[in-house]
């Protein structure tokens, strides 16, 4: 650990590297160089804002940090990963602007989690945003002071963790979605599955969607492969109250192509967009990665996507992510075409 910045001298010096970040650039996507940091540079930050910390509170390095473990229910620094950093290093900057802040009892906001097949797996731990963030799946902006939360670690190698998440995302998105958090769960289904699967509450989202404009039946994409058949099974998954149903890939990609014809939002429509660009780049791979070294599954379309051309905002937020909890699904006798997904 690099010694702490003693005396207001140091304080002030240390407070002219938060300059940039104080004034978010934009209400919509906030954004500060923090953002930019990994690896040892991420840690060099850390390390130097936990003894700013320190120096402004008054108390020793390690028990800033302790405290921090504390309210990031982590047992110690190693299992921290770079969202844990980035977080850790914000609640930092607070303290050194408001040492106050050190002393003052985390809030904590009793969460009424919804019932049935709606319901996500508790986070791993809460808190209060210490700066306006994104949120690390729906991209939302996170106003300072509100609730944000880490879900546990995902199981497979095929996942990976998701970032400090808003309300929305930790507890209700399953149980009332709207149509971004359905159209990135088949995203994440898409690159990590070999179907996508929705719960009755994502069907009511999807057929709205679909049956909303005719221009979606008469797109070429519903004309290429018709979704009369899909139609029927959503609306059977809400009257059943199914936990899941799983559409084939094909059928996920046909969807998405489809909904494009429908009028809808700007971050919906550039959802749309992104999607159907990642699904073509797997399978034309402009990159030429070598389906030799990654085979043609989970590996290829990882590669494929860290190698794309034209990043988009799904590549920076990384992914996927594991989002449901039913059963493993069972594939439909009479629809050979429905498939299971891996991991």
């Amino acid at each position: 650990m690099v010694g702490a910045i003693t005396g207001l001298r140091g304080r002030e010096n240390f407070m002219s590297l938060f300059e940039v970040e104080a004034v978010m650039p934009s209400p919509r996507r906030p954004h500060c160089p923090l953002d930019d940091l990994s690896g040892a540079a991420l840690r060099t930050e850390f390390t130097l804002r936990s003894n700013a910390a320190a120096a402004a509170v008054g108390k020793s390095t390690d028990e800033a940090l302790a405290r921090l473990m504390r309210n990031f229910k982590l047992k110690t620094l190693d299992e921290a990963d770079e969202h844990d950093l980035r977080e850790a290093s914000r609640e930092f900057q607070s303290w050194v602007i408001n040492p106050a802040g050190y002393r003052a009892p985390a809030q904590r906001t009793r969460v009424e989690r919804p019932p049935g097949m709606g319901q996500l797996p508790l986070p791993r731990t809460t808190k209060r945003a210490a700066a306006d963030i994104a949120c690390g799946l729906c991209a939302d902006v996170v106003a300072s002071g509100s609730i944000i939360g880490r879900m546990k670690p995902p199981k497979g190698r095929e996942y990976v963790p998701m970032g400090w998440l808003c309300h929305h995302c930790l507890y209700t998105r399953r149980a009332t979605p709207r149509r971004r958090d359905v159209l990135v769960r088949t995203f994440h289904h898409l690159f990590a599955a070999t179907g996508v699967g929705i719960n009755a509450h994502e069907a009511q989202v999807l057929l709205e969607w679909l049956t909303s404009d005719p221009a979606v039946t008469t797109s070429e994409a519903w004309l290429r492969d018709p979704l009369e058949t899909t139609v029927i099974r959503l609306r059977t998954s809400i009257k059943e109250e199914k936990p899941t149903t799983w559409l084939s890939a094909n059928t996920g990609l046909t969807i998405v192509a489809a909904l494009q014809e429908a009028p809808a939002t700007e971050a919906d429509t550039s959802l749309l967009r992104v999607i159907l660009q990642h699904s073509e780049e797997w399978q034309t791979n402009p990159q030429k990665v070598d389906h030799r070294r990654y085979g043609s599954g989970i590996p290829f379309r990882r590669a494929v996507l860290a190698s794309t051309p034209s990043p988009t905002e799904l590549s920076a937020r990384g992914g996927p992510f594991d989002l449901h909890q039913a059963p493993p699904p069972v594939t439909d006798e009479d629809d050979p075409a429905e498939a299971t997904p891996e991991g």
